[in-house]
């Protein structure tokens, strides 16, 4: 290759990193200009293109990642209103809620407080079958199943049904003493199954959507026992249902809320160093 021929080819070099440049900076300007609109997924569109087309414009990809930090402060900032004001709104219904529930904790041995409806609470069911609902400060719902008669039925499973044969059937939980436990009284026994965990497979969700419905439910085991579920049971399944969905959305805003809050802060720290290490 002559000398003209080096020339011609370094004055194309020159002409290609030129062009590069620009079209880079084009990218990098239409992501400002995105970014000031409030047009955050946009903006990010578009420094993701500098990082795919140009890798090599190293000083366009740092004013590019400077500029990305700012965007997700934005995100970040702009989930945790989102998770105030909605908070807000949940807790004023769970308030609301609560007047309806007992409140049930013993700090030596729970980590988690319980509600229960208070036509449900235990002094006022003694010596009864009927179905149970109790929901923990995390909005996790469990189903418990009781049986009160003259003789053991050793129950582990419970099924609940419609005149029409639908049904929803909990699994089986073998007796151990405590999700599953008995216990005889003046000749009398009481049989409690304890489904929590999605262990009722449904079973809640069914006399939920079936509330209105007459519903029979049969404790199974090596015998069996059947009864109707009254119209208070299944108001207090209804309503704690309810309940659970309201202090399950807390719950997760709260996470949601903390989780943003730390992102942020990073994100700041991140910001104020001028650091450019992509690897988060």
């Amino acid at each position: 290759m002559n000398r003209k021929e080096c020339l011609i080819c370094l004055l194309l070099f020159f002409i290609a990193c030129n062009s590069n440049k620009k079209q880079a900076t084009a990218y990098l300007e239409k992501a400002q200009k995105s970014y000031e609109q409030g047009e955050y997924a946009s903006a990010k569109n578009n420094l993701d293109s500098i990082k795919k087309l140009f890798p090599k414009e190293f000083g366009i990809q740092k004013q590019g990642l400077l500029l990305k930090r700012r965007i997700e402060i934005k995100e970040q900032e702009r989930n945790l209103s989102f998770c105030d004001s909605l908070l807000t709104v949940r807790l004023a219904e769970a308030e609301t809620l609560k007047t309806g529930f007992l409140f049930e904790k013993d700090s030596a041995y729970d980590d988690t407080g319980k509600y229960i409806d208070k036509s449900q609470r235990v002094e006022a069911r003694l010596q009864s079958s009927y179905i149970r609902t109790i929901v923990n400060e995390a909005g996790e719902m469990q189903l418990s199943g009781v049986y009160y008669g003259n003789h053991p039925i050793h129950q582990s499973q419970l099924k609940v049904y419609k005149s029409n044969g639908e049904y929803a059937e909990t699994a089986d939980i073998p007796y151990d003493g405590g999700l599953n436990y008995s216990f005889v009284d003046e000749g009398m026994t009481t049989e409690i199954v304890t489904y929590t965990k999605g262990k009722d497979n449904g079973v809640i969700q069914f006399i939920y959507n079936n509330k209105e419905s007459e519903l029979k439910a049969e404790l199974i085991g090596k015998g069996k026992y059947t009864f109707t579920i009254s119209a208070a049971d299944k108001s207090a399944l209804a309503k704690t249902f309810d309940f659970a969905v309201i202090l399950s959305d807390i719950d997760t805003l709260k996470k949601e809320k903390e989780k943003a809050s730390q992102r942020l802060m990073y994100l700041e720290n991140k910001l104020t160093s001028g650091s450019t290490n992509d690897s988060e």
